[in-house]
């Protein structure tokens, strides 16, 4: 099962301003718990906020994994995630990628596996060649998968650059937008 405080010390560690959070399990309701400072920065109370209409929809995607990643952690989980980089700051994601890959908070050895389009997790620094897959439409528009240790890379190569210039495939074709609307009606 889900340990509320390690959930809270998850979010309050990806600076999302939420201090707790508590659950109306009655009502299916989720309110985030704010602190709230006065002028010499003591805190002086706290501010319930309903999750689903007044927190961005990155914290609320926060909120939803933020019980996966930590019960995947704890009990050597696989856990899969489509459009993980989605609503999420590029450091954050990439913060819950190092847990992943940190010896210290994953002994177990959980396995992420995801789907993205933020390049900026495409790093030496991050990932080995075997551990990234790509996906691209063919011709008949069925989806290849391949990996990036079919390509000779250099070791000082930077994935992030030599994906974006189309190097190892899977990346959209885009058209001339320049005549897509006249501009002169």
């Amino acid at each position: 099962m889900y340990n509320k405080e390690e959930i809270i010390q998850l979010i309050r560690k990806l600076d999302l301003g939420v201090w707790g959070f508590a659950i109306n399990h009655d009502k299916n309701i989720v309110k985030t718990i704010h602190r709230k400072f006065n002028e010499t920065g003591q805190v002086t109370s706290f501010v319930h906020f309903n999750i689903e209409q007044e927190e961005s929809e990155g914290t609320q995607k926060i909120f939803a994994l933020a019980g996966l990643l930590v019960n995947a952690l704890k009990n050597g989980k696989v856990l899969i995630i489509d459009e993980f980089d989605a609503r999420i700051h590029p450091l954050i994601s990439r913060a819950i990628v190092e847990l992943f890959n940190s010896n210290e908070t994953n002994p177990r050895n959980t396995q992420l596996i995801f789907m993205t389009h933020d390049t900026n997790l495409l790093s030496n620094k991050l990932f080995r060649r075997d551990q990234i897959w790509f996906t691209e439409k063919n011709r008949y528009g069925s989806t290849d998968l391949y990996s990036l240790a079919e390509y000779k890379v250099r070791n000082d190569a930077s994935f992030e650059s030599d994906y974006i210039k189309g190097k190892y495939g899977a990346i959209p074709y885009i058209g001339n937008l320049e005549s897509l609307i006249d501009t002169h009606a």
